[in-house]
């Protein structure tokens, strides 16, 4: 298992840690987006947080564990959203357009994370980039499992691989941050229902017929 802080120090006073985490972790996002990890230097995180080198390693070991942390929180958020979303009591189809929505919101909500997720995860070696993967294939996993509990129930086409299917939207889904505008005129909810459209009308099975 990461270890996600180092030692701990003695900080005077009216020293708020979680608030200076707060700081270094905003830094870090902003740059990674605008920079990118590899241009971005720890000097340059800890300057545009008006903090010092000796606060970031009270809470990171390193720019790579700052980077692991900014991965895992959003992760995190992620797959326990999308837990509850596949435990709940809708029926499967109604999960996939839960899950499709998810995806989304987490861009318009956390785009920064988004974008480093897609960029920078291949900055990250040994424990961390193995603890990344895990959880990403995790959130893959209810996808596909979800996918094809819908085949199964008859609610969509059999014909279909849960897999690709799978693919598709969190592709369409990841890359919406490239475009997104969350200060546009089109709610990520419209974005939702469209993909969901676009992605189920041609597969579920007309029960008409």
């Amino acid at each position: 298992m990461v270890e996600k802080k180092s030692s701990r120090r003695r900080w005077p006073e009216g020293y708020d840690p979680a608030g200076t985490r707060r700081q270094l972790v905003d830094s870090a996002l902003r740059l990674f987006e605008e920079r990118g990890f590899d241009r971005t230097s720890l000097q340059q995180i800890v300057e545009d947080a008006e903090l010092t080198k000796g606060a970031f390693y009270h809470h990171f070991q390193s720019k790579e564990d700052l980077l692991w942390q900014i991965q895992d929180e959003y992760l995190e958020s992620q797959l326990k959203d999308a837990r509850k979303i596949v435990e709940s009591d809708a029926a499967p189809v109604e999960q996939i357009r839960a899950l499709i929505f998810l995806s989304l919101e987490g861009v318009a909500k956390h785009r920064p994370h988004v974008a480093i997720f897609q960029q920078e995860r291949r900055n990250l070696t040994g424990e961390r980039l193995e603890d990344v993967t895990r959880k990403r294939d995790e959130v893959d996993a209810l996808f596909n499992e979800t996918i094809t509990r819908a085949v199964d129930a008859g609610d969509l086409r059999d014909d279909i691989s849960p897999r690709l299917i799978t693919f598709g939207i969190l592709g369409m889904c990841a890359w919406a941050f490239q475009w997104f505008n969350p200060r546009g005129t089109m709610k990520i909810k419209d974005v939702a229902d469209q993909f969901s459209a676009m992605i189920l009308d041609g597969l579920i099975v007309d029960s008409r017929n």
